[in-house]
């Protein structure tokens, strides 16, 4: 599963960059919101890659599950949907990044029962 976090990791880099790559570096609140967000979600998908697979960090996959569809729905909720690169960017992306971050929080629930179990047990 930690593809995953990696490929976050790698979608949080693009969106710091994609701004200046797509040419709407100009757009004050798509760049910005970009650069922002693009940090946070590879900030905390980095510390997600970098973690034992025994902690699943549940809730470090939810706030980068949220960053996603933050960014999924900035360029509408932000004023910038005229510029059409930001908006295929900040969708895809988006939509990307929401997706995984919902599906790793949700794919070890069996973990944090067994977890309860165990200390309960010993």
């Amino acid at each position: 599963m930690k593809w995953a976090s990696w490929t976050d990791f790698v979608l949080g880099l693009w969106l710091i960059v994609a701004p200046f790559a797509l040419g709407y570096g100009s757009v004050g609140r798509g760049r910005g919101e970009d650069v922002l967000f693009g940090v946070l979600i590879a900030g905390f998908a980095l510390w997600r890659s970098l973690i034992n697979d025994d902690s699943p960090m549940v809730g470090v996959s939810w706030i980068v599950a949220l960053a996603g569809l933050w960014v999924l729905f900035a360029p509408f909720a932000l004023g910038y949907s005229a510029v059409g690169a930001a908006v295929t960017n900040d969708v895809i992306v988006g939509a990307i990044v929401f997706v995984l971050g919902v599906w790793q929080s949700l794919s070890h629930p069996h973990h944090e029962a067994h977890q309860a179990h165990t200390s309960i047990t010993s």
